[in-house]
């Protein structure tokens, strides 16, 4: 496909900013999307929270400074991760962030994110502005109980982001029709849903030089902590015998294993850096092939945020376990409500997660049932595109559709 880089002389531009590596993972599906239907569009990216390497592998322009926190964006979290950012520059940061943002002049301006994201994008110039809202479903209001504090803006589409819709978007595009209903209800009457662009990335092909027996998706996200969830993850694998763990690795180091040795595998599938074996269990670590990976599995083990959503919409269950103070308690019961039944949170312990595991590859049925529920919590696929061509067309930049496109709700 084309590059999505800035067009020639007067052609119309867009900015996308957002605000973490999930946000960049659908900033960057919605801009290739942006790229195919309007060629001569300049397309440019702000990220905030992380460097943007999703933008930058479409060939987006980059503007205004960025880099990885030691929090890996979860800086709210906790206050251990508050203080270790801004020693590492955060506020000096946000400051010249915003900055670049009022200086920002746009023709149109997609807001990928929360209501940090929007408030610090507010004072930028943009003849269209577009917010979709990845992060927050109404789903999340399930369950009960108030989040703590620091957590409310990350798990509520509060009174002042919703006031913040209303008074500065265009279009607002929720992750789910509940959520868009939902909005719609409490003045924002411009939300709609056209599909969830982080199921898009989840349709893979399975890997036909897989083992015998069953495989499990291992999912250690992208942070800071991804080796210490694998390393338990690995000890997990130690128990269960005669099943492949594939572990979706994003790129860095390769950690090492200990009690793990090498396996010879032939032929070698492509991604494959790595393939360990430990009695009769194996893990394969494989980069650029997460898809595939989940089209592979019977069932996920993950510690991430996106990445379990995306094991969810393509009806796997997932297990998950707290790791303090990274990925903590509140996180996942918050997950919990998002995703339901699919989500199944167990204890830290290897011993209980490959209990968990265990319990889940001897029933059919409750497979069955979690990944049920995830898929429909999630929705289906072809968000990216629906999202991309509404856009265009309502900031004319596209001709005037015959049709609402397919999951539009009236605005």
């Amino acid at each position: 496909m084309p590059a999505a880089a800035p067009g020639g002389a007067g052609a119309p531009s867009l900015t996308i900013v957002s605000n973490g590596h999930g946000e960049d993972v659908i900033g960057a599906a919605v801009a290739r999307e942006l790229a195919l239907l309007a060629p001569g569009l300049g397309i440019r990216a702000f990220p905030l929270v992380d460097d943007g390497s999703s933008y930058h592998a479409l060939g987006v322009e980059r503007l205004g400074p960025c880099r990885v926190m030691p929090s890996g964006g979860f800086t709210m979290h906790s206050l251990a991760y508050l203080l270790a950012d801004l020693r590492a520059g955060f506020a000096s940061m946000t400051v010249r962030q915003i900055a670049g943002l009022a200086r920002l002049r746009s023709d149109v301006l997609l807001i990928v994110g929360d209501i940090y994201a929007q408030a610090l994008a507010a004072p930028s110039h943009a003849r269209f502005r577009a917010v979709l809202q990845p992060l927050v479903s109404a789903y999340h209001l399930s369950g009960g109980g108030a989040p703590s504090p620091n957590r409310f803006f990350m798990e509520r589409i509060s009174y002042p982001e919703r006031a913040l819709m209303r008074r500065l978007a265009d279009v607002v595009y929720a992750r789910d029709e509940a959520t868009a209903s939902w909005l719609r209800a409490r003045g924002v009457t411009r939300a709609l849903s056209l599909g969830n662009p982080m199921v898009d990335r989840a349709d893979g092909t399975p890997l036909t030089e897989l083992p015998p027996g069953p495989a499990v998706a291992l999912l250690p996200g992208t942070r800071s902590y991804a080796t210490l969830a694998l390393d338990r993850m690995a000890e997990a694998m130690m128990r269960l015998s005669g099943v492949t763990g594939l572990v979706a690795w994003s790129g860095g180091r390769l950690p090492d294993l200990a009690g793990w040795r090498e396996d010879v595998v032939e032929p070698r599938p492509a991604g494959l850096t790595r393939a360990l074996r430990r009695g009769e269990s194996r893990l394969w670590l494989l980069e650029g092939r997460f898809a595939d990976v989940l089209a592979s599995a019977q069932l996920a083990v993950g510690t991430a945020g996106t990445a379990n959503e995306q094991a969810a919409a393509v009806a796997l269950p997932v297990v998950s376990f707290a790791l303090p103070p990274h990925y903590t308690a509140a996180f996942l019961a918050n997950q919990r409500r998002l995703l339901g039944e699919a989500l199944i949170v167990t204890a830290g312990g290897a011993g209980a997660v490959a209990s968990t595991v265990r319990g889940l590859l001897e029933d059919a049925e409750l497979r069955a049932r979690c990944g049920r529920a995830g898929a429909a919590r999630m929705g289906a696929a072809g968000g990216s595109r629906r999202i991309a061509e509404d856009l265009l067309r309502r900031a004319g930049l596209l001709p005037a559709a015959t049709g609402r496109p397919a999951g539009a709700a009236t605005p």
